[in-house]
């Protein structure tokens, strides 16, 4: 049996619009680039400590590792941490198609080239970049 409204009752949506963010907003959207140039300034970041960090994971960082994580930080710097790891693959994989993309990147970072690839170049890691109940690192 079908549920009838009353005779002059108009139809009114229940449903509940799901908010989608939009991609190209970042968390760190409302900063400027020089506040995120700050930023990066006052982590005291150099090589030498990616390197050991790098080791402590088991990787001995060449040109290639170097060249991810350079454009990580840069893309940090022009944009700020984006809403969702999604966001620094796909910008990752266009960067590195011509290597191979995606497996190029894993083949460099086991752990998730965004996953690793940021904490190895003292970034912090976006959101949603590891989904344990998968197994997954962006």
């Amino acid at each position: 049996m079908r549920h009838q409204q009353p005779a002059g009752a108009t139809h009114k949506d229940t449903h509940v619009n799901q908010f989608i963010p939009n991609p190209h907003e970042t968390e760190t959207s409302g900063l400027n680039v020089a506040d995120r140039s700050s930023e990066l300034a006052d982590q005291h970041w150099d090589r030498a400590r990616s390197a050991a960090r790098a080791e402590s994971e088991g990787i001995d960082l060449s040109d290639a590792h170097w060249g991810v994580i350079l454009y990580l930080r840069e893309l940090y710097l022009r944009q700020g941490l984006p809403i969702n790891a999604r966001t620094t693959a796909r910008a990752l994989n266009k960067a590195f198609s011509s290597q191979g993309g995606s497996k190029y990147l894993r083949g460099l970072f086991s752990g998730g080239p965004v996953t690793q690839g940021s904490r190895i170049g003292n970034l912090r890691t976006p959101a949603y970049a590891t989904d344990p109940s998968f197994g997954t690192s962006y």
